[in-house]
C-alpha cells in the first residue's frame, strides 16, 4: 500500500505509529543510513568510546540490543552523579568503578573498556568489526528486532561496516570523523525490495507509483498563511524575459500595480493544489482512505471538504491490527575460514577469477555501467539517450575517468544506447514499471551485492513482477558459468526478501541488445 502526505514531518510520525504495531513499512525519499534507529545506536556507542564525557550518547548504548540495560542501572547512574563525590565524574567513569555495581555490570564496564582499546588503536572499520564479533550484534539487534523489520535492521547493520570503508576512502580515517560523518548523515541506505511494505511517500514522490490501497494524511489541513516580506515575478512561459519583478511587503495586501499578478499567482497555485490532489487520489487502484484531524475553522477547499461527501465513511474503525508475522526462529550465516590453498605456492587461479580487471575490457564495460546507471537521473534523458546517445564532451569525460581511448569511450556509449533500445527497453518504460533501483545494494548471506537496475514491474513478464538485470558488455554471457552463478546468487538476494512463492525474474542485458533469461530454479 501507499500512504501519502504533503508534508514529510506527518510521515515520520506515521512511519514511528506503524513500527510501534510492527508493520513493515519504508520511506523511499527518506533513504538516508544515519536515521536508521540501530545505526544510531551503534553511532551512540562509537561516540561516547571517542568521547567518554556523552552521557545521553552511553545511555543510548547501554539501552540498545547490544547491552539491553533496563532503566535502573540508568536511574542508579544519575542518582550516582548527584552525589559531591561523583558529580565531576562521566558515567563512562563511574562504570569502571567497579565497587559501585553489580557483578553483571562490571562485566558491562570490561566490555566498554575493550570497545574503547579497540576504537583508540585500530582503523575505524576494523574497530567497528571486532565490536561486532564481540558483542555478537547482528544476532542481538535481529533477535529484538519485529520479524517484519529484521531484513531492514540487518542490511542496516551490515552498511554501517561498508560505510567506515568507504568514507574517505578508508584512508586517514579517525573515529571522530567517522562519527561526525555518520551525525551528519547523507549516507545512502541499503534499497529494499519489500513488496509487503507500505511506502510513505510525499504526493511529489508517488508519482509514477500505483498500490491497491492507498491512505492520503492531514486532508483537511488549514491553507497556507499569506507570505510577509515575499516576491512576486511576473513572468509568461512563452517570453525570454520577466516582464516584473516585485517585492511584497505582503501578500495579503499588494500595492494596487500588483494586484493582477497576485490574482494570477493565486490561481496559478490553485490549479497547483488541484492537480497535486489529482495526482493523490490517482495512486489508489481499489481502495482510496481519506484522513484529517478535524479543525476549528471550515476549510471549504480542502481535500477533506471536496472528497468525503463522495465516500463512505468509517463509522466504526478496527481498533485491532493484523498481527505481525510470528518471530520464529532465524540463523544468521557466516563465511567459514577458507581452507589453505591446494597446490601450495604454484596453485593457479580459477578461469572465474583469473580477469584482470584492468583490462580495456573490463575498463569498457565499466564504463557501460557507468552510462546507464545514470540514465534519467544525474545523466541525460532516457528519450536522448536512446536517440542521439551521449555528446562529445560527455564522452570525453569518460575516456578520462577510466583511462580508455576515445574509440573504446565511443563502444561503450554505443553498448549502453543498444541496451536501452533493445529487447530489454521495457525494464525503463514507465508506464510499465511500479519501482526501479539502479547499482541497488542487498545484503545475502554475509556477502554485500550490488544490483544493476531491479525492477519491479506492474504486470507480470514471463510470471515474474521483480527483475534482477544485470548488464554486461560480453556478447554471450550465458556461456560463462561465473557470470551464472553471480546472476543466480543476485536473484536469491531479493528473493529472499519477497513474499513466499513470488517469482523473480533474472536476466543479462547484452551489449547487443539481447535479453538472456536465466532459468527459473
Amino acid at each position: 500500500g501507499l500512504l501519502h502526505a504533503r508534508q514529510r514531518e506527518r510521515l515520520a510520525r506515521m512511519e514511528e505509529a506503524l513500527r510501534v504495531l510492527h508493520i513493515p513499512c519504508v520511506q523511499p525519499e527518506k533513504a538516508d543510513l544515519a536515521a536508521a534507529p540501530e545505526v544510531q545506536d551503534i553511532v551512540a556507542l562509537l561516540d561516547v568510546l571517542v568521547s567518554p564525557a556523552h552521557d545521553l550518547s552511553l545511555a543510548r548504548a547501554l539501552k540498545s540490543p547490544l547491552f539491553g540495560c533496563d532503566d535502573a542501572l540508568l536511574t542508579e547512574l544519575a542518582l550516582l552523579r548527584r552525589q559531591d563525590e561523583y558529580k565531576h565524574c562521566s558515567w563512562f567513569d563511574l562504570l569502571q568503578k567497579q565497587e559501585l555495581f553489580a557483578l553483571d555490570t562490571r562485566a558491562l564496564a570490561a566490555s566498554l573498556i575493550q570497545y574503547r582499546d579497540w576504537v583508540a588503536t585500530l582503523p575505524p572499520h576494523d574497530a567497528l568489526q571486532a565490536i561486532y564479533r564481540h558483542g555478537d550484534v547482528l544476532v542481538r539487534f535481529a533477535a529484538s528486532a519485529p520479524a517484519p523489520e529484521r531484513a531492514g535492521v540487518l542490511a542496516n547493520l551490515r552498511a554501517l561496516l561498508g560505510a567506515a570503508l568507504a568514507q574517505d576512502g578508508g584512508r586517514y580515517l579517525t573515529p571522530y570523523a567517522l562519527v561526525r560523518a555518520l551525525k551528519k548523515g547523507g549516507i545512502p541506505a541499503p534499497a529494499r525490495a519489500d513488496a509487503g511494505a507500505v511506502r510513505l511517500l510525499t504526493v511529489h514522490g508517488a508519482k509514477g507509483l500505483e498500490a491497491h490501497s492507498v491512505l492520503l494524511l492531514d486532508t483537511d489541513a488549514q491553507p497556507k498563511k499569506a507570505e510577509t516580506m515575499a516576491v512576486l515575478v511576473d513572468w509568461p512561459g512563452e517570453q525570454a524575459l520577466p516582464r516584473r519583478f516585485i517585492f511584497l511587503a505582503r501578500e495579503s495586501s499588494p500595492p494596487p500595480s500588483a494586484e493582477a499578478a497576485m490574482a494570477h499567482e493565486k490561481a496559478e497555485r490553485q490549479r497547483e493544489f488541484l492537480n497535486t490532489l489529482y495526482v493523490a487520489i490517482t495512486r489508489a487502484k481499489q481502495c482510496l482512505v481519506l484522513s484529517c484531524v478535524q479543525s476549528k475553522n471550515a476549510n471549504p477547499g480542502s481535500w477533506w471538504e471536496r472528497l468525503a461527501p463522495l465516500m463512505q465513511q468509517d463509522v466504526q474503525p478496527q481498533d485491532a491490527v493484523a498481527a505481525a508475522s510470528a518471530d520464529a526462529a532465524f540463523t544468521l550465516l557466516e563465511l567459514p575460514a577458507l581452507p589453505p590453498m591446494a597446490g601450495g605456492e604454484g596453485a593457479q587461479p580459477s578461469p572465474a577469477t583469473a580477469a584482470d580487471p584492468d583490462s580495456l575490457s573490463a575498463r569498457q564495460g565499466q564504463a557501460m555501467h557507468a552510462l546507464l546507471e545514470q540514465v534519467g537521473g544525474a545523466g541525460v534523458p532516457l528519450a536522448q539517450a536512446r536517440s542521439s546517445g551521449w555528446g562529445a564532451r560527455r564522452l570525453a569525460r569518460l575516456a578520462r575517468e577510466f583511462s580508455l581511448p576515445a574509440s573504446a569511450a565511443q563502444a561503450a556509449a554505443a553498448m549502453a544506447q543498444t541496451i536501452l533500445n533493445g529487447d530489454g527497453a521495457w525494464a525503463w518504460d514507465d508506464d510499465a514499471l511500479d519501482m526501479a533501483v539502479n547499482e541497488a545494494p542487498l545484503q545475502h548471506q554475509g556477502q554485500s551485492l550490488r544490483i544493476d537496475r531491479l525492477v519491479r514491474l506492474r504486470q507480470a513478464r514471463a510470471d515474474a513482477r521483480w527483475w534482477v538485470l544485470d548488464y554486461k558488455s560480453a556478447a554471450d554471457p550465458a556461456r560463462q558459468p561465473a557470470l551464472m552463478e553471480q546472476l543466480q546468487r543476485y536473484r536469491q538476494a531479493v528473493q529472499q526478501q519477497q513474499q513466499p512463492g513470488e517469482a523473480v525474474g533474472a536476466a543479462f542485458l547484452t551489449g547487443e541488445g539481447r535479453v538472456v533469461v536465466l532459468a527459473a530454479d
